[in-house]
């Protein structure tokens, strides 16, 4: 059904005149009567009863008339709406975060980003790094929030953040740190500043560890079996300074040859759009550490 039609057909039914819908729709009356008769041609009914001197509508075009008062009204409340979110400057972003991020630090940014920026709505998505990059070339995300990662692309920017130094957490206390060597330590085997970190430990004191356990992905899981005692970790530290401020962890070794933050990846052309530019600003103020 062309709306075109329908709305000559409307306005014609609501103004119970084809003078006054032609009037109303800045067209000639002829062209209306034309329009109104392909229309029902096109339907292959009739619409109004042209047997009466009155515009009087047949049951059909009765029926159609108040289906579409109702799209009409719609599309009335649609751009009323449209016009508030454009008036109060309304828009949503799209965020993708790796977990190493998200987890850490996505609730305290977006619930503090969200007091400053009321108008902007946000949606997020955790997922692999790999996948996200996906996502945000095919346009499903505006931008994404990673730890640090070499990319190389022409049609990315990359907002480099904050960054901070790499931790060997455990829930256990060492009078030597040598002799943490005896007790196994989880090792990150796709994070390359991870495994650089244990190095630096490794060489620093002389040790080597003599059982690594080797988990991908999921920070909570690491989180946990640091909280059973199974192993210590090296992270970084902006990941678990929360758990270590509520001595829940113990520093044993603090790592400032190896630093790790995140970074903000966002494809160029949506850099320009203001809410992208409030976040990636706001972002650029935020404290992982507080």
């Amino acid at each position: 059904m062309d709306l075109h039609y329908l709305e000559i057909f409307y306005e014609v039914a609501k103004e119970k005149s084809f003078t006054r819908a032609a009037e109303k729709l800045f067209i000639n009356q002829s062209a209306v009567s034309i329009q109104v008769k392909k229309f029902e041609e096109i339907l292959g009914t009739k619409l109004f009863d042209r047997s009466s001197k009155k515009i009087k509508l047949t049951y059909t075009g009765e029926s159609l008339y108040k289906m579409a008062e109702e799209i009409f009204e719609k599309v009335k409340r649609t751009e009323k709406e449209i016009s508030k979110l454009i008036q109060m400057g309304k828009a949503k972003i799209n965020i993708g975060a790796s977990p190493v991020i998200a987890e850490p630090l996505l609730p305290r940014l977006m619930k503090e980003f969200s007091e400053v920026h009321d108008e902007i709505e946000y949606d997020i998505t955790v997922s692999s790094k790999d996948l996200l990059l996906k996502l945000l070339k095919e346009g499903e995300l505006d931008l994404i929030i990673i730890d640090n990662e070499h990319i190389i692309d022409d049609n990315l920017e990359i907002i480099n953040l904050e960054k901070g130094p790499y931790v060997l957490i455990s829930t256990k206390t060492y009078d030597d740190i040598r002799d943490i060597e005896k007790d196994p330590i989880i090792t990150r085997k796709n994070i390359p500043n991870n495994n650089k970190a244990i190095e630096v430990i490794e060489e620093k004191y002389g040790i080597s560890f003599k059982s690594k356990i080797i988990v991908r992905g999921n920070l909570e899981v690491i989180k946990g079996m640091v909280r059973e005692g199974i192993a210590s970790v090296i992270l970084p530290y902006y990941a678990v300074h929360k758990e270590i401020k509520e001595n829940k962890f113990k520093i044993i070794q603090k790592i400032t040859e190896v630093k790790d933050g995140y970074e903000i990846v966002v494809t160029k052309d949506k850099r320009e759009l203001e809410q992208i530019n409030k976040f990636i600003d706001f972002a650029k103020e935020h404290k992982l550490i507080v």
